[in-house]
């Protein structure tokens, strides 16, 4: 099995594959990972990850792997701009259908042309910074109180416009 660190390298590059394996198996090789190799890794992480006994440990240590590899595949660029993020997180906690349910969130997204992939990607980056000064009572340190009053401005307009 590869590394974790590679492991959530090739996974940032094999975001928008849709579990095509032939584009991951092409994407695995150009990193000097067989076929053989990813496989076993994928199917290997993802139990480890999934296994109540590990206690959420893997799944902690693999996050910011990935988020780091996500932002080093984007170059470094934001996701998407907080604005974007408040609006679409507003619509799908306060849209509702005619019926009074909440709106499915697939639609939400497809209305504001983005991919579930690139959507999870930017609540991987904005949350931390916009969420919660501690986490489990240790502190954030990606926490910035600024970014969280502005987005939380920015999710009252956008709840205040469709509450209408």
């Amino acid at each position: 099995m590869i590394p974790i660190e590679k492991y959530a390298e090739l996974c940032a590059l094999m975001a928008d594959t849709a579990g095509d394996e032939q584009r991951e198996f092409a994407i695995a090789a150009a990193h000097d990972v067989s076929e053989a190799e990813w496989l076993e890794s994928k199917t290997g992480w993802t139990a480890k990850m999934s296994d109540p006994a590990d206690g959420g440990k893997t799944a902690l240590a693999f996050m910011p792997l990935y988020q780091e590899a996500q932002a080093r595949a984007r170059g470094g660029a934001v996701p998407c701009t907080l604005e974007f993020f408040a609006k679409v997180h507003a619509e799908m906690s306060f849209r509702l259908d005619p019926s009074g349910n909440k709106v499915d969130h697939h639609l939400v997204l497809a209305e504001n042309g983005i991919e579930h992939h690139r959507w999870l990607e930017c609540e991987g980056y904005w949350t931390p910074i916009v969420g919660a000064p501690t986490i489990l009572g240790e502190p954030n340190p990606k926490y910035d109180a600024a970014r969280s009053q502005e987005y939380q401005a920015l999710l009252e307009q956008a709840r205040a416009r469709i509450k209408g």
